[in-house]
């Protein structure tokens, strides 16, 4: 099945894809469409734009890596994860790449003639990129698990549901306050740091030999590296011991202290438990539901 996105045009090229089964449906004569779908792909280069708006929350799972610039200006890079959200408006061409891709999301689509009844002036709206917000992905989630129930709904819930998120995303963009930033670690410091972490997965890393790969001090480092990952570095290791855990439980290991041993865990407790906050999932659970081959 393809990765192509609900709505637009562009071009995607992929490897590694597994089929992904989707889920939409719309309203408003199809001025609203709610899109759930796994995406799933070891490697894809994206380029992208669409006739509407476009809400997506990651639901579960992640990247490993994902790079992201709208219209030429507004970029991020770093991972998805569980809670993140992004906003790319109508018509706004978006370049993406990402590595290991393993994610179920939830996507919003809005025609800009929805939100010009609402008030709100489409040219005002915000690019926003793996951001957070906890009102609008409760939203979003409960609105696709009810609908996975057999709900239905009317046209005015979905108008009123609707307008929320898109009143709150501009609401988003005029409550930013200036805060002090960092600048991101170059792409070649963050590539020997990714190759050193890929490396050590079983052993103890400290934060002083990272900082030492970047030649920055500890301090500075550790800031550096949350702005162009979104996570601390020591998030970040965990988040990629989960992902080489379940690439060795899809692969048919089951003894789940050999898995925590393996991928760096001081103890079966700590994988099982840091997996299943990460996850929503134990490791045991994942590798029964793993398909046999």
């Amino acid at each position: 099945m393809s990765l192509d996105p609900l709505l637009g045009k562009g071009r995607i090229r992929a490897s590694g894809v597994m089929a992904n089964p989707a889920a939409s449906r719309g309203w408003l004569g199809g001025r609203v469409i709610l899109d759930h779908r796994r995406w799933t792909c070891r490697e894809a280069d994206l380029t992208w734009s669409a006739p509407s708006h476009v809400v997506i929350l990651t639901r579960r799972g992640g990247t490993s890596l994902t790079s992201i610039t709208c219209a030429g200006e507004t970029s991020y890079r770093g991972m998805d994860r569980p809670g993140s959200l992004s906003f790319v408006p109508a018509n706004v061409v978006r370049d993406g790449s990402y590595r290991d891709a393993d994610l179920v999301y939830t996507a919003l689509w809005i025609d800009p003639d929805f939100t010009s009844r609402l008030g709100i002036r489409n040219e005002t709206l915000p690019i926003l990129l793996n951001q957070r917000d906890t009102a609008i992905a409760a939203a979003l989630q409960a609105f696709q698990e009810d609908l996975a129930a057999g709900v239905e709904f009317d046209s005015g819930y979905v108008e009123h549901l609707t307008g929320f998120i898109v009143h709150r995303i501009a609401q988003l963009d005029r409550r930013k306050v200036k805060r002090k930033t960092y600048g991101a670690l170059s792409g070649g410091v963050m590539r020997r740091l990714e190759d050193f972490i890929d490396a050590h997965l079983a052993s103890e890393m400290t934060l002083q030999q990272l900082a030492d790969i970047a030649r920055l001090p500890v301090d500075t480092f550790a800031r550096r590296f949350k702005a162009t990952t979104g996570l601390a570095p020591y998030a970040f290791i965990l988040e990629q011991r989960v992902r080489h855990a379940e690439m060795i439980l899809r692969a048919g290991e089951t003894q789940i202290a050999s898995v925590a041993a393996r991928t760096g865990f001081c103890s079966q407790s700590h994988f099982s438990g840091t997996f299943k906050r990460l996850r929503g999932i134990t490791p045991a659970a994942f590798a029964r539901a793993v398909p046999e081959s």
